[in-house]
């Protein structure tokens, strides 16, 4: 559009000055008419006619002819055409008469030439649409190949996954097949070696005979605590449980009734342990098992231990072992700050104690270490006005990858008691224990729900624990509660 108007303009501008031009010569014609004839003034005009190319001028009086001057032809090219054109002028000094003059139309040869080379511009136009054809097929046909360096750059760049899987666009199809399917061997091999590495750790945490955690284990999970990475406090008990020496029995009773009956104490250590949350039990040494119980205080401590004494005591009676004299158990506390082999050999000092006294006892290590804990009247009365006052505080704890890049926020919760705040690590054990643990988190999925609208470009991420889950009414609560969300906050 911008080139059509652009040649209008230039046609009416040549048509405009030219029309000027001959009307000039008219002017310059009635101007002689004052002093001369127009047969005297034929010279000068046949010049002036030439100058503008006017090939004819007539001398009219009203619509009567007087006079007439025809220019013969001047010299034009072969295969010029001659489009004239008419212009009528009233002469100002000579009233009632005009000139009418004929002259050649500037433009005429324009539109000539380009008849003359319409082929030509014809062939250059189909040339430059097929060239445009071309460079779109070979576009289309490179795509493929785009696609596929795209793809092999973010490969390079370090991307791996389902995100970096081809598309049936890319070209060659084979070399997109083929890297596919090494992009899919390299991920399963990667999920192999995850899960062997899963498995070599739990079973370097494992004690092979037993199948509980090893002395290993116990330790790193001890040392974890007492470092109290999060500056709350942490404190518990660790209780060294002596049994029996088994090697020495089995030379006297035989391999495998020793073995039965170690494995019947074992089993019975096992499942008394699994009454606490939160316990870990291990195999310590041989004949010698550690029980780790965080945020529990020496009168709990002691209470566990008469327990046991009596789930022993409910054995049946064999000739290979005494039931008064076969367990021995040493307790020791602990707070956040001390040694892990200190705690360790205060407990076993304890439990060489608890052996002294003769008979099925134990003993507390006694360091002079103020005791630090609740009973659980003050444990439940604080986590009832908690869960009363609407849940307990929450902090948020980002999630950062390698990158660098924030991947999702983990919500904490504390406990404020009128002096200092509690973990969840310490009070979630009551709260299981209590049989509040389905209120407790449903108080606390009510809670998240409404961050989601004001951080909705964020993940969170809360604790729901195992007993609330395999319950089918708070499975069906939970499945109303996010069905009343926004798609994106449920995705979220």
């Amino acid at each position: 559009m911008t080139l059509l108007g652009c040649s209008l303009s230039f046609y009416n501008a040549i048509q405009y000055k030219f029309s000027h031009r001959v009307q000039a010569v008219a002017t310059a014609i009635d101007t002689h008419l004052v002093s001369n004839d127009f047969s005297a003034l034929r010279p000068q005009i046949t010049e002036l006619m030439m100058s503008a190319d006017i090939v004819r001028v007539d001398l009219l009086h009203g619509d009567k002819q007087v006079y007439t001057l025809a220019r013969n032809g001047s010299y034009r090219p072969v295969g010029t055409s001659d489009l004239f054109r008419e212009l009528s002028v009233p002469l100002i000094k000579h009233p009632g008469m005009s000139l009418r003059l004929v002259y050649q139309d500037p433009m005429g040869n324009y539109f000539h030439s380009l008849m003359t080379t319409a082929p030509l511009t014809g062939a250059i136009g189909f040339i430059i649409l097929m060239l445009f054809l071309a460079v779109r097929w070979l576009q289309r046909q490179l795509a493929g190949q785009e696609l596929l360096e795209t793809r092999a750059t973010r490969i390079l760049n370090g991307e791996r996954g389902s995100n970096v899987l081809g598309t049936i666009y890319e070209w060659p199809p084979r070399t997109s097949s083929a890297l596919d399917t090494l992009l899919r061997e390299i991920q399963n091999a990667r999920e192999q070696h995850s899960r062997l590495d899963t498995l070599i750790r739990s079973y370097a945490a494992q004690d092979m005979k037993t199948g509980l955690n090893n002395r290993l284990f116990f330790d790193n999970q001890l040392a974890t605590l007492l470092e109290d990475q999060e500056k709350v406090g942490t404190h518990g008990i660790v209780m060294m449980i002596r049994l029996p020496d088994f090697n020495m029995l089995s030379d006297t009773w035989g391999h495998s009734q020793v073995e039965e009956q170690f494995f019947t104490l074992t089993n019975l250590l096992s499942t008394f342990m699994m009454r606490y949350p939160g316990a870990l039990l291990a195999r310590y040494h041989r004949s010698d098992f550690a029980a780790l119980l965080p945020h529990r205080t020496l009168k709990e401590a002691e209470s566990i231990a008469g327990q046991l004494i009596k789930a022993v005591d409910t054995l049946p009676n064999n000739k290979m072992l005494d039931r008064d004299d076969m367990i021995h158990i040493g307790i020791c506390a602990w707070r956040s700050g001390q040694d892990t082999e200190q705690v360790m050999e205060h407990a076993e000092s304890a439990t060489r104690n608890a052996g002294l006294q003769g008979g099925n006892s134990w003993a507390i290590y006694d360091d002079s270490l103020p005791e630090k804990g609740r009973g659980n009247v003050r444990w439940r009365t604080l986590i009832e006005q908690m869960l009363s006052r609407g849940g307990p505080r929450l902090y948020q704890k980002p999630a950062v990858t390698r990158e660098g890049q924030v991947h999702h926020r983990e919500l904490m919760c504390r406990i404020f008691d009128g002096n200092e705040e509690v973990s969840s690590a310490e009070y979630m054990p009551m709260v299981l224990q209590f049989g509040l643990s389905e209120e407790y988190d449903r108080l606390q999925i009510s809670r998240l729900i409404p961050l989601l609208r004001y951080w909705p470009e964020e993940n969170l991420a809360i604790q729901v624990t195992v007993e609330s889950l395999i319950r089918p009414r708070f499975q069906r609560w939970l499945r109303d509660t996010l069905m009343q969300c926004e798609r994106s906050q449920r995705n979220a």
